[in-house]
Formats: C-alpha cells, sequence, structure tokens
C-alpha cells in the first residue's frame, strides 16, 4: 500500500482543521463587513524599479462601510501582478494578519510594467454565512428523481438527504452514501429510473443576501500604488525539471506570458500543433472522469485534433460516456461524469457511476492515462461528505496502481470562476486544499489549475475560454510526454 488511509474521523478533524478559517467575533450588520472601496492597499518599502524574481509585499487594509479599519481577518482576496499589453498574469500570495490587515506577496517573472492588482472576493462576514449554510442547509440545490412502471410516471425530489420527509432510501454500502427521494404517491421505490438536476432553494434571508450585492464581491480594492517597473534579472535560471509525477509546487506555481503558460514546477512544453499532440497520445488510453471542467479538456481535444473522431455511444453529452479514437495514431480519449450529486439534464441512473467503480474496472493495461477531477457539484454540502467521497476514490487510486504501477495517473485541481452567492470560489477553495491533501502522498501528479484560472487576464469562467484550457490541457500532455 502507498499510504495508510488510518481512521475516517480522525482524518476527518484533520482535514477539518487544515482547511479552518476566521469567521468574525460575533453576528454583525452590514455596515461593519468590509468594503472593498473603503479598504486600501500600499506597497510596503516602495522602490523605483525591482527584479524578476524578487519578492515584492503588498499592506492591505479592510475596512468596513463606514471607512473604519476592521480588527479581525477572514475576507477572502486574490492577488496578482498583470500586464495586459504582455498578455502577462501570476498570482500572489495572501497572508492574514487577524487584525484587519494582510499581507500580499508577488514574484515578478516579466520586466516592464506590472500592475498589482487585489480584489476582495468576499467579506468574513460573507463567509461566516457561507460557513453556516454549507453545514445546515445541503437542501440549497435540489434534484428531481423520475419514477416510471406500468405506463405511468412521477417526479418527485431527490437530494443526499430530506429531514422530516417519507422517503425512498438508496444507500450503497460499499462507498457509504446515502441518496434519498420523497415516495412518490402510487409507484414503489424501486420504480427510480432518472435523475436531473432541479434548481436552487433560496436559503438567505433579505439582511443576508446583501452581504453578497455585487458591488460588494469580486471588487478591485483601492490604490495609490503606481505600476512596478520591473527589470530583467542578471543572472539567467537554468534549465528547469522535467515533468514528472511528486514534484514539489512553489507558489507561484507558474506565470503567463503573452497568452502561454510557464510552469515554475516543471519545464512544461507547448503543443500548438495537432500532429504533436497525437504523437504524444499515440498508443494511449485516456480516461476521464469527472466533472464538466473536465469535459473541456476532453472537448478540446476532439476539436484540436482532425484524425481523433468522436464515436457516438447514444447518450447525453453530459454525463456520458463520451469516446473518441484516432486510427491514424491508436489512441482513445474517453470521458464520463462522476456520480450524483451531479447537476445536469435528464439522465437514467443507470448511466451514473462512482468514480472508484470505474477504476475497479480497470486492469494492468499498458499505455493508461487517468484524469480525475471531483469538486465543483460539492460545494454545496458538509465538507464532510466530500471526504467520505475521496476516500473512496483514493482507495480505489491505490489499487489500481498496484495492478498496474506504469499507469500514469493526473488529479485536476478545482478552478475559479465560481459566482453565484452560495456556489463559489471559497467553497471551491476549501475542497480544493482538501483534495490536494488527501492525495499528496500518493505517486500521482496533481495539475494544479487554480492559479492558471485565477490571474489570466480573461474575467474568471466556470468553464475557463479556449485560450485557458488549451494551456491546462498542455500541461497534462507534458507530464504525459516529458
Amino acid at each position: 500500500m502507498f499510504l495508510n488511509t488510518g481512521h475516517l474521523e480522525e482524518e476527518i478533524d484533520s482535514l477539518l482543521k487544515l482547511i479552518e478559517w476566521p469567521l468574525p467575533p460575533a453576528t454583525t450588520s452590514l455596515e461593519f463587513s468590509t468594503h472593498p472601496k473603503k479598504s486600501e492597499f500600499s506597497l510596503i518599502n516602495p522602490r523605483s524599479t525591482y527584479v524578476i524574481g524578487e519578492k515584492v509585499k503588498v499592506l492591505i487594509v479592510a475596512r468596513d462601510h463606514r471607512g473604519r479599519p476592521k480588527s479581525y481577518g477572514g475576507d477572502f482576496f486574490y492577488a496578482k501582478l498583470h500586464s495586459p499589453n504582455l498578455k502577462a498574469g501570476v498570482s500572489g500570495s495572501v497572508v492574514d494578519n487577524y487584525n484587519g490587515s494582510y499581507t500580499a506577496s508577488f514574484i515578478p517573472q516579466w520586466s516592464g510594467e506590472t500592475v498589482v492588482s487585489i480584489k476582495l472576493m468576499y467579506s468574513s462576514e460573507a463567509i461566516a454565512i457561507l460557513h453556516e449554510k454549507r453545514a445546515t442547509r445541503p437542501d440549497k440545490f435540489y434534484f428531481y428523481g423520475y419514477f416510471m412502471k406500468d405506463g405511468k410516471e412521477e417526479e418527485v425530489e431527490c437530494n443526499v438527504d430530506l429531514p422530516g420527509q417519507d422517503v425512498c432510501e438508496y444507500y450503497d454500502e460499499r462507498y457509504e452514501e446515502k441518496w434519498v427521494c420523497q415516495r412518490p404517491r402510487t409507484l414503489p421505490c424501486d420504480a427510480y429510473r432518472d435523475h436531473s438536476g432541479a434548481g436552487f432553494r433560496e436559503v438567505l434571508t433579505a439582511e443576508e443576501q446583501k452581504f453578497f450585492s455585487t458591488y460588494l464581491i469580486d471588487q478591485e480594492i483601492s490604490t495609490d500604488a503606481e505600476p512596478l517597473n520591473v527589470l530583467p534579472q542578471r543572472d539567467v535560471i537554468k534549465g528547469r525539471r522535467p515533468c514528472t509525477p511528486r514534484l514539489w509546487t512553489p507558489h507561484p506555481s507558474g506565470f503567463y506570458y503573452q497568452d502561454e503558460w510557464k510552469s515554475l514546477v516543471c519545464s512544461n512544453e507547448h503543443f500548438n500543433d495537432s500532429k504533436k499532440v497525437a504523437k504524444c497520445l499515440s498508443d494511449k488510453m485516456i480516461y476521464m472522469l469527472g466533472d464538466s471542467t473536465l469535459l473541456g479538456w476532453w472537448e478540446y481535444l476532439v476539436k484540436f485534433v482532425p484524425t481523433l473522431k468522436q464515436i457516438s455511444l447514444h447518450v447525453p453529452h453530459l454525463p456520458g460516456p463520451l469516446l473518441a479514437t484516432d486510427a491514424e495514431h491508436n489512441y482513445l480519449v474517453h470521458f464520463r461524469a462522476h456520480q450524483k450529486p451531479l447537476r445536469m439534464n435528464r439522465i437514467s441512473v443507470k448511466e451514473l457511476h462512482y468514480i472508484s467503480t470505474e477504476l475497479d474496472g480497470l486492469g494492468d493495461r499498458q499505455g493508461m492515462v487517468i484524469v480525475l477531477t471531483i469538486w465543483a457539484h460539492f460545494v454545496t454540502y458538509p465538507v464532510e461528505l466530500y471526504i467520505r467521497r475521496l476516500r473512496h476514490i483514493r482507495e480505489a487510486v491505490i489499487q489500481l496502481l498496484e495492478r498496474s504501477p506504469h499507469t500514469k495517473i493526473f488529479i485536476k485541481s478545482a478552478n475559479t470562476g465560481h459566482d453565484l452567492p452560495l456556489v463559489n470560489d471559497w467553497l471551491s477553495y476549501q475542497l480544493d486544499t482538501v483534495m490536494k491533501a488527501m492525495f499528496s502522498k500518493l505517486p500521482v501528479t496533481i495539475l494544479d489549475v487554480w492559479e492558471m484560472t485565477s490571474c489570466h487576464r480573461i474575467p474568471q469562467f466556470l468553464h475557463p475560454e479556449p485560450i485557458i484550457v488549451k494551456n491546462e490541457v498542455d500541461l497534462m500532455l507534458s507530464f504525459i510526454c516529458p
């Protein structure tokens, strides 16, 4: 075994401790919450010039709606350096000083005029609401179950739990997961046939909704700081390492320059020629299992490589399964969505498989590449549910590597772009932290795409623009063909 999984409760406790977040000392009104236009940042020890590779620090002072300095932390910021004309960007890191101030650090990666950007994504007061709703209202997104028998059909609400209701319960003993649907009026529980997403239930009070007003979230912080004048390095950095599993990921993990991602983890390649992609994937079987942010990778490859042709399996595009093959170069690319909870159009419940089940069905095959991601559909639920799902996936990964040690396994991280009040980047960031911790000791490659979406010049979307997807896929290919 590669990892001693330990006891579930002990691991849950340690992971929850890892993502603990400083919450306000008490429930407060809107006027005492952080206001982006009243808050400000300034350079620490500003200079007329900087050099590539040296650290630049910024002090952020959070202020409330009346302009008064905050006395506690917990705000969620994004920080980056960028040069729009150079199509360049790099993420910074933010440290909470727990007194209403924050220190942001940056490492410039290119020469020329460079702008510092600090965005308040969510105030600590808004995060306190998110924290409470995640734990107590897993029903904020709900689903439909469709029951059919003898020509009759009934539609009912379904979810991981429906407290106090008369339900049909579907419990998977192997994966320790429960799914329930309201009991149909006339049809039996075994008539459950189809599943679909339904919608969001309003669980915020009128007062709570004010903390998520558009003028308060995802907003630039004010500053009098001038753009940085960055000079080239005198000493040229030596070549980076080949892209192989279990490499340490620094911060920043890379940067954009002329819209190309330059990894600081390893020497990544840019696959601008479809023939180069086909050659890299030759004689391989690529299995992509996860959500629609990974489906975007499958779609990119099919569109970019002319010889890679989709074979219709006569199923909906999401959840799939989808299959594309390249007979000329002898490889295939397969995609399948993960099991419920899954927000999607109506589909047979038989088409929804656990990632663990899919992995358990794979033997020792030459040229096998597995790409996994699972997070976007779990942000509305208590973290414990997510941890339980990941533990079973992790165990299946361990067993697969024991059967097939040459298999390359990639874990795609979360990306930014969740922008609904109760489905957002702070929740995604929490799950992403958990995922990285749970897989960090395995001989797998974690493809950290969080920064690849957070520091690009294009506004953030849950499903990134093609230029970002290309860079993400190119990073994966760099590990497949280092």
